[in-house]
């Protein structure tokens, strides 16, 4: 063998030799790749170790980047997500990786929630497209406050785990009265029902298990206990109690009650069928209270009293079909433990007309009326 094959063969060996380490040396690189944190909307400018030419973004909808010279380049968060920029140099070898992990911006989120909750712990945690809420807080209005405040940064992306330290019940003792207009009137006892002269007292009275104490109907009008007066006057069949229930509920969640019925109702169906839906009648409350904290209830309450009323009725298929006359209210109170409140003005009109005449001199045309007289009564 020559001295010169001999050497194209040495050459030929450590050109084999050398490129294995050349492509794990690449590899190297690529696995020790850069970490940057980035925040969503944020941007920073970063330092090449070496002149590139070339930037490449692996998901532009998660980062984007714009070379500022051959050795800086500028890279903004846009959305939540993990993507890679790809550094290539003037020989089109990467040079460097970067892994970008864009996350969003959460110290403005917690400024607000201290600030709108202060003395309740709230954690904020980012997760995959969201965020991640932990902690105790003392009532559930706190709570639902703040998966609010947090859905206006991340709408849609919010993962509740907040709870509440105790679980808080509202006892409410509830009085529905009917009265006759005219009679109360009568008797005088209406005059000072304007609403002026009525003072809210507290009739604190516990039950055990409850965290609230009831809210008790009672008034006072002209020093003198209203709900003894309503007694007297029940008594004479003045005033009727319709009903008079105990309801309890838990904070943020809604009670009800119904005193009456349900009356079917013909209702066409496919096919030319026939279903019966019911409705229902009678004296009926919702209510759903709300725990704020330091005694204060937000209370909302829906009563209604309806009755059925065949005057107002249809006829469809030979079935004759009530309607139903109805008084509603819905309303929404922020009172104190142990305060109370009242809601009137749910009226029935009913007219009636009493005509008394002299006999046969009260039914003479024109002149009968001298011999006649009208009472109307609105009750």
């Amino acid at each position: 063998m020559s001295k010169i094959t001999y050497a194209i063969l040495l050459l030929m060996i450590a050109i084999v030799a050398v490129a294995p380490a050349d492509a794990w040396t690449e590899r190297t690189s690529a696995a020790d790749a850069q970490i940057l944190v980035l925040q969503k909307g944020r941007s920073t400018v970063i330092e090449a170790d070496e002149a590139f030419s070339t930037l490449v973004v692996a998901d532009p909808d998660i980062a984007e980047a714009m070379a500022t010279s051959n050795r800086s380049f500028f890279l903004r968060g846009k959305v939540p997500g993990a993507t890679t920029v790809l550094i290539y140099n003037a020989a089109g070898e990467i040079s460097e990786l970067i892994d970008v992990e864009v996350e969003l911006s959460l110290d403005e989120l917690r400024t607000d929630l201290g600030n709108l909750l202060p003395g309740e712990r709230i954690d904020v945690y980012p997760v995959h497209d969201g965020i991640f809420l932990d902690g105790k807080l003392t009532t559930a209005a706190a709570a639902d406050m703040a998966v609010q405040v947090a859905e206006r940064y991340v709408p849609g992306g919010v993962a509740n785990g907040l709870s509440v330290g105790q679980s808080q019940q509202v006892l409410l003792e509830v009085r529905f009265l009917e009265a006759s207009r005219s009679a109360v009137k009568e008797i005088g006892f209406g005059n000072t029902m304007d609403g002026r002269d009525a003072v809210a007292v507290t009739e604190p009275s516990t039950v055990s298990g409850l965290a609230s104490k009831t809210v008790a109907l009672f008034t006072n009008v002209g020093g003198e206990n209203i709900d003894i007066e309503l007694r007297a006057l029940e008594e004479k069949g003045i005033v009727r109690t319709l009903a008079e229930p105990n309801l309890v509920a838990l904070s943020g969640d809604t009670a009800s009650f119904l005193a009456g019925g349900e009356f079917p109702i013909p209702v066409a169906a496919e096919d030319g069928q026939i279903t019966v839906e019911f409705k229902k009648f009678g004296v009926s409350l919702d209510f759903m209270p709300t725990v704020l904290g330091d005694g204060l209830v937000n209370l909302r309450v829906r009563p209604e009293v309806s009755q059925l009323d065949r005057n107002n009725g249809i006829r469809a298929a030979d079935v004759e079909i009530p309607g139903i006359s109805v008084r509603r209210a819905d309303t929404t109170v922020e009172l104190h433990d142990g305060q109370a409140f009242a809601i009137a003005g749910l009226l029935q009109n009913d007219y009636s007309n009493d005509v008394r005449q002299t006999p046969w001199l009260g039914n003479i045309p024109v002149l009968g009326s001298l011999f006649s007289s009208k009472r109307y009564q609105r009750q």
